[in-house]
């Protein structure tokens, strides 16, 4: 009832002020603002947009989604469409106004502005150009006139495409062409910075293949391959699982999280020492025969350990084509999805089938001796700098205090090596070996849980600062500058990303981009996914991208110029040559 009375006054005294100022405005008389629906993609799919442009008509305004008086109404959109889901729905900034008569503050919408209405799910038999809004505003002037609804639809527009038998599959595209594209992506992982401590280490083991049958050779190629398929699979597995939940997620993702760069950084690390010869990781008795048999049979359990290993350090990397080939994948279907990360792992290991299958190559490498005993030594360094990495990722994702706490485990996990390579040799007792590597566990699970897990929850970390020139990615913000015809660069990127840095140097601090962006009116967005960062992952999918390096230049007409992978100075400033 208090509402109801606020309102009426709220109303008199305007109307009051309307007769006084302004008498050829009267109540009621403002039309419906001027409505356009449309998708980000012809055919939608999930992670893409739905739009509504709104114009409100000159001289009036509405209320923001949010008001800052009980008296007022805000704007509100409710989306009818059976068969596809929203996520929240994402408002422009409004203006704030100070209306010192009745001393409060105003946050309107006026002129154009566009609303967004991120779609979670999509029924694939469903048409999504029946899907309706019902839009509720209050719009003001010199009056506030009553609250307002208005459903809007495809077919309240003349210029909407006629889609009677829209079916999704219509809009989606040839899978043959991306298989091939992921197969590529795949081989050129094996020459990313990411993956170069573990083929130093498949090259250390190539020339230890010296001379081996053909038969041996076939066993080692197999299970490197075998590794890396095996490893991609799980990824798709986890990928999938988590696609079901309706969170966003992309390429990569794993490094997101602090946990993960620690284990990682310790198992390196740990591997790292035991290639210096600190300690030896060994089996007891007839399992350790039994190992050295296949070992020198093949290297079997080896090879295919080390076709982990390159997965675990290829998934930061996104190599040319990979990133195109994994963004069709994640909002393909679940057999798509397979055959696509299965495609790449055929890429990543094709250079090593070769090898096994024309071994006389291996040939030219030189005999085995006593130098590769510090050529294996050597292997150790590159491995050590992955750590330094690691824990320079992790410092970022949670901050400079826990980054120092991972140092120390590391150094605890270097004591445990050494004492390891003292009491637990191979030929002693295997269950020191075993308790010694369970208590190093147990420290690491509760020094986890009691000193580091804790602190990162409750640290307030601003993980990866931009520089000043860049401003956070918003949908919100971006959808604004849009709707205002200002061109904006959206820079995607990760500390873990290796290829993201290369592209900064290479690209955005070359002086050519730097005069360029000084001379236009250009806003540079930077989506840092160092972190989770669902928002961004789902602007990505919408331009069939799921991994960073992501660059994308919006232009002021609205046109979408997406980038390569690997960004050269000259590819930029073409780009940039169309912003206007």
């Amino acid at each position: 009832m208090k509402n109801i009375f606020s309102q009426i006054l709220f109303s008199l005294f305007f109307a009051t002020a309307a007769n006084a100022q302004a008498p050829s405005i009267s109540m009621n008389n403002m039309e419906p603002p001027k409505t356009e629906l449309f998708y980000s993609q012809e055919f939608p799919k999930a992670g893409d947009t739905l739009y509504l442009k709104v114009t409100v008509p000159q001289g009036w305004h509405i209320n923001a989604n949010r008001v800052l008086d009980e008296f007022l109404v805000p704007s509100n959109i409710e989306p009818v469409a059976d068969g596809i889901k929203f996520d929240s729905v994402l408002w422009p900034e409004p203006s704030k106004v100070r209306n010192e008569v009745l001393n409060i503050d105003l946050l309107l919408l006026e002129n154009s502005f566009t609303i967004s209405l991120p779609i979670n799910s999509i029924s694939k038999d469903y048409d999504p150009y029946n899907a309706k809004l019902k839009f509720t505003y209050q719009a003001c002037s010199n009056i506030c006139l009553a609250p307002k609804t208005i459903e809007v639809s495809f077919s309240n527009f003349n210029n909407t495409p006629e889609k009677k038998n829209f079916n999704l599959n219509n809009g989606e595209k040839s899978f043959i062409p991306y298989f091939f594209l992921a197969f590529l992506g795949g081989l050129l992982l094996n020459i990313m910075p990411c993956v170069l401590p573990v083929l130093f280490l498949k090259i250390f083991g190539l020339v230890r293949k010296t001379g081996e049958t053909k038969r041996n050779m076939l066993k080692w190629g197999g299970a490197t391959a075998g590794g890396g398929l095996i490893s991609f699979l799980v990824i798709a597995a986890i990928i999938f699982a988590v696609r079901l939940t309706g969170k966003a997620v992309g390429w990569g993702f794993q490094f997101q999280y602090p946990a993960y760069t620690a284990v990682m950084a310790l198992c390196i690390a740990i591997f790292a020492l035991s290639l210096f010869g600190v300690f030896d990781i060994w089996l007891p008795g007839n399992m350790s025969k039994g190992w050295e048999k296949r070992a020198k049979e093949g290297g079997v359990r080896g090879a295919f350990a080390e076709g982990v290993l390159l997965v675990l350090l290829a998934t930061p990397c996104s190599a040319p084509f990979l990133g195109t080939a994994i963004g069709f994948a994640f909002a393909a279907s679940t057999l798509e999805l397979f055959l696509i990360f299965a495609a790449v792992a055929i890429g990543m290991s094709f250079p090593y089938l070769i090898l096994s299958i024309f071994p006389q190559w291996t040939k030219k490498l030189p005999k085995p001796g006593h130098w590769m005993l510090i050529l294996k030594q050597v292997l150790g360094f590159p491995l050590l700098f992955t750590v330094v990495w690691l824990v320079w990722i992790f410092g970022r994702q949670a901050g400079t205090e826990n980054s120092f706490r991972l140092i120390v485990l590391l150094c605890i996990a270097g004591f445990f090596a050494w004492l390891s390579g003292l009491i637990a040799k191979p030929g002693k007792s295997w269950l020191y070996f075993v308790l010694l590597w369970f208590v190093f566990a147990a420290i690491c699970v509760f020094s986890w849980r009691q000193w580091i897990g804790p602190e990162i929850r409750e640290a307030s970390v601003e993980v990866g600062s931009e520089k000043r020139e860049w401003i956070p990615f918003s949908m919100e913000k971006l959808d604004s500058l849009q709707s205002e015809g200002v061109a904006v660069w959206v820079n995607g990127t990760a500390d873990w990303c290796i290829t993201c840095k290369v592209n900064e140097k290479n690209a955005f601090e070359s002086e050519r981009v730097k005069k360029i962006l000084a001379e236009i009116p250009m806003v540079k967005m930077r989506a840092n996914c160092t972190n989770p960062n669902d928002e961004a992952l789902k602007f990505f999918e919408t331009h069939g991208r799921s991994a960073v390096p992501f660059d994308l230049l919006l232009t002021s007409r609205g046109e979408a110029i997406l980038m390569p992978e690997l960004l050269t100075a000259d590819a930029v400033a073409e780009a940039l040559d169309k912003a206007y």
